[in-house]
This record gives C-alpha cells, structure tokens and sequence, in this order.
C-alpha cells in the first residue's frame, strides 16, 4: 500500500463559494464527499463534493477560481507525450488482434494503419459488441470526411494524440488548449493548436464541421457558456462530439469518493447524463448518447487501485493490473452496453440544424 501523501492547503484567496449547481443554477443540494483531495496529480488542497437535488450533477464547492486553476495541472497527464508501439513489429495473436482493428478502423473512418487483414471488419462484428464500440469511440464517430465540409476543432486537443490522427483520415485540423505546456507538445508535432482560454480563441461563427471535445466539459467553470461557445463555432448542420464522464454512473454509485473519474480539483463539475442531454437540448442542438465500448473494466481496477490506498496516477497506472476482475468488469461492461446511462463515462453527439 501506498503511504499517504502530505497535501498542501489551496490559498485562500484563489477559491470562490457557490452555495448552487453550476449546471442548473439549483441551490437544493446534498453534500456527498467531504476532506477530498488530489491523490492523482498532487494538486493542493481539500475539496467536497456536492449532487444538485434538481439535475443530479456533481460540482466542487468552493472550488479553485479561474484565475488560480492552473495549480492544479502542474503534473497533469496531457504533458506526456505518448511512445506509439510500431504495430508491424507485433508477432502472434497480438498481431492478428491489432489487424483486425486496423482494417475495421480503414474501413469504417479512413484510417490508414498497418498491418490489416483484409476480413478483419468483418470479424469485428461477431466480437462483443463492446469491443466494437470502443474503437467507434477511439475514431469519435467521425465519418469520412466531405471535401468542402471537413474543417474540425478538437478543444481541449491536449497532447494533440486525437488531432493526429484526423488528420490522417483527411480532416482539416485545429486545436485549442488552455495548458501552455499540453499545447506546446501538439504544436511540436506540427499541429495548428491556439493556447488560452476558449472565451478568447479567435474563432468565427460558424465556422467548423466538427468539433470534438473529450473530458474537457468537467473542467471549465460555466458549462453552458463553454457549450454556448461550441456551438457558435459550429456550422449548420454540423456535429458536436462530447466525452465528459457521468455523475450517476453505476461507477461512481459502487465507489463512492473512491471512483476514479472524481479527480477533484480539476474536475470542477461532473454532469448527469440528464443533465448533459438537456444543456445540448437547450443550446437548440439535437442530440443522443452513444454506447461507450469497454471502459467500466479499466475504471473498476483504477478505483480499486485507490480505495486500497495507491496514490498518484503513475503508482495506479502500474498497480491497477494487481487490480483487475474480469468477470466482475465484463459483467459491468455488459450492462452499460444495455443501458449507456448507466456508464462512468459518456458519449454524446449533438448535430446543428
């Protein structure tokens, strides 16, 4: 077991009190987690967790201003920059498995990876189902881009890992991030990535076919103005893809202040997924939930890692595997294929008309 980390108190001067949901503007709440603090990244501070009685989201109170935000990504995962494994090396089963993706992947959204097997998108199909969707997810439901109509936004683009490959498929991308250093990775790598906070990106209306945003919405202050912003952007008949995790999760209901995705203080506001579809639905967008693919697997043994007291996301990255159930993971990952609102993290794609 880990020994517990000494955590250092946020100043007092960058924190500012709610007393209401952020989301809904409810102030009928319930205080769930109290004394919380950052056993991921380090950030200072203690933190409680609130669910809003009217949307059933999720929010800090108080939580780290604007202005003081930062403190909290000083270690934070996007400043990695990832070690891609050359897949043509691979030998055996691994092989066949990572050929079969790819050629699914080619066939459905243009991808262009080696090595594939020429049935390999047939074969998906009479997989699990999960197994699918999580390479559905991994593209972002994106379809093959239109000439003409293939100018796409990634915020919150990070690393730039995502932008990367869209671009490989024949999309026209841009990035925004506020993190200066998750920013200067993307831009090392050639992408056109604007650094600040979206209020100020130079953007004009109207101008993206697709914008894409994955776990960002948990992070910024105002959801509905940074949705407000999203869909300004957004041409007419475009699409807004958002992967935010969800504060009435089967997850989060099992594991408490021990769940994963809780991730205070950068998580400053986990939605419901009612609460999602209606912030999409009231900024005039139609909009679903899509099914996930494998995850609640992954979140199952990361939250165990924590609630056996492992701290830090390195130590959790190497431990979680001590921590993995198959039976019980696979069992959740069924039921979150039968009712995706029920799935730690969630996936919604918004068109405008």
């Amino acid at each position: 077991m880990n020994e517990k980390a000494t955590v250092s108190k946020w100043i007092d001067e960058g924190l500012e009190f709610l007393g209401h949901c952020p989301i809904c503007g409810s102030s009928d709440r319930t205080k769930l987690y109290d004394k919380l603090h950052d056993r991921l990244f380090g950030a200072p501070g203690h933190w409680t967790f609130y669910q809003c009685r009217e949307c059933a989201s999720g929010y800090l109170d108080p939580r780290p201003t604007p202005e003081t935000i930062s403190l909290a990504y000083a270690c934070y995962a996007t400043h990695d920059e990832n070690q891609l494994e050359d897949e043509n090396k691979l030998q055996g089963l691994k092989r066949l498995r990572v050929a079969m993706r790819n050629d699914y992947l080619s066939r459905r959204y243009a991808y262009r990876r080696s090595p594939t097997v020429p049935w390999g998108h047939l074969a998906m199909y009479f997989l699990p189902p999960p197994l699918r969707l999580e390479w559905d997810h991994y593209a972002r439901h994106l379809p093959r881009p239109k000439p003409g109509h293939n100018r796409l936004l990634d915020v919150g683009c990070g690393n730039g890992d995502f932008l990367l490959r869209a671009r490989q498929t024949g999309w026209d991308v841009q990035g925004i991030d506020f993190d200066p250093q998750a920013a200067a990775i993307a831009i090392e790598k050639g992408l056109d990535v604007w650094t600040g906070d979206y209020r100020d990106a130079p953007y004009q209306h109207e101008m993206f076919d697709v914008i894409t945003t994955n776990q960002v919405l948990e992070h910024v202050h105002s959801v509905p103005d940074f949705i407000s912003h999203l869909v300004a952007w957004l041409r007419p008949g475009g699409a807004l893809w958002i992967g935010t995790p969800n504060f009435t999760s089967l997850g989060r209901a099992l594991f408490g202040a021990n769940w994963k995705l809780l991730h205070p203080p950068q998580h400053l506001a986990i939605l419901s997924s009612r609460a999602l579809l209606d912030q999409l639905r009231d900024h005039g967008l139609s909009a679903r939930l899509y099914r996930r693919g494998f995850f609640e697997s992954h979140m199952l043994a990361e939250s165990l890692a924590l609630k056996n007291g492992y701290e830090t996301y390195a130590k959790i990255e190497v431990t979680k595997k001590d921590y993995y159930k198959p039976v019980i993971g696979g069992l959740m990952d069924f039921l979150v294929w039968l009712y995706p609102r029920a799935g730690s993290d969630m996936v919604a794609v918004a068109r405008k008309s």
